[in-house]
């Protein structure tokens, strides 16, 4: 079927972003029809395999000779924080610098700051602190660690609300480790910035983000961001600017605390995030992808 929409598509361009069957079919549509094609990396395989499945070392390099036997099939790699791209063209993967392309996601239009109430929206006290985690609830996305960070925040700040949207396998377990956060369940698209707009810090504690999607959406209601110091949030959050990049959980409890105790920093954190998202802009992203793949002068 894939093969029959390229055909009567007339299509001279290949752009790939799994590495399982779509993959093997990017391959050969690229080389039954002579066209180039690209490979769009998402997930870190070696990173998920080592601290997820736990590898051993054997397995871990044959997982590498493996990945890069099919990227070395395609013409160019796209990839999404500068610690991909330093892994590609190192020795151990050997791709040249001129065929590994750095891109980027960007948030949609309606990702802009709102007026609203944490009373109305939450029925949280507009003065008492929100902190808030969206996203998938699952071991993987680090939730669990929630709670430690949670409890010593609230050694400082006993006033503090913790907002939890999205849904996902670790959710009973959550839900009992933090039985007085709020979980708002799942939340449309276009109703996430009013949540964003309320909260004052988006906590992210995932480590194996290859970029961050609800960083940059959350920045653009102007939400300053707490992360850790991993690939995909380094490259977004500027650390003590607008966000914070940390190496432990004591850390980000740290980090919390300081940052509610400063009203002006609050303030500054929050125009600064602004700031940032406005370097996320599809025009600047697509063109430059779309030069990188010789569309465009």
């Amino acid at each position: 079927e894939i093969h029959e929409l390229f055909h009567h598509g007339e299509y001279d361009r290949i752009m790939c972003s799994t590495e399982g069957p779509m993959g093997l079919a990017a391959i050969y549509l690229k080389n039954a029809y002579s066209v180039p094609a690209y490979f769009y990396m998402h997930t870190d395989w070696l990173t998920f395999a080592k601290k997820v499945l736990l590898l051993d070392r054997g397995n871990l390099n044959r997982s590498r000779r493996l990945l890069r036997t099919f990227y070395k099939a395609f013409d160019g790699l796209f990839v999404l924080n500068t610690d991909q791209q330093k892994w590609l063209i190192s020795k151990e993967m050997g791709f040249s610098e001129k065929d590994v392309h750095l891109t980027a996601h960007w948030a949609d239009n309606y990702f802009q700051p709102r007026k609203n109430s944490k009373k109305a929206l939450m029925g949280i006290t507009n003065d008492d602190p929100i902190l808030l985690y969206a996203g998938r609830i699952s071991k993987e996305k680090g939730v669990l660690e929630l709670p430690e960070i949670i409890e010593q925040v609230q050694i400082e700040f006993d006033n503090v609300n913790v907002v939890i949207v999205g849904t996902g396998p670790a959710e009973k377990e959550l839900k009992k480790a933090l039985p007085d956060a709020i979980f708002m369940g799942w939340i449309k698209q276009d109703h996430l910035p009013e949540i964003f707009s309320a909260a004052d810090l988006l906590i992210l504690p995932s480590k194996f983000d290859t970029f961050c999607c609800t960083a940059i959406e959350a920045m653009s209601c102007g939400l300053p961001v707490v992360a850790y110091n991993v690939k995909g949030p380094k490259d977004i959050i500027e650390n003590g600017k607008n966000g914070f990049l940390c190496n432990s959980r004591n850390e980000i409890s740290d980090k919390i605390v300081a940052y509610l105790e400063n009203p002006d920093k609050k303030k500054h954190f929050k125009s600064e995030a602004l700031k940032r998202a406005k370097f996320y802009k599809p025009e600047f992203i697509m063109s430059q992808l779309l030069q990188d793949i010789d569309l465009k002068a």
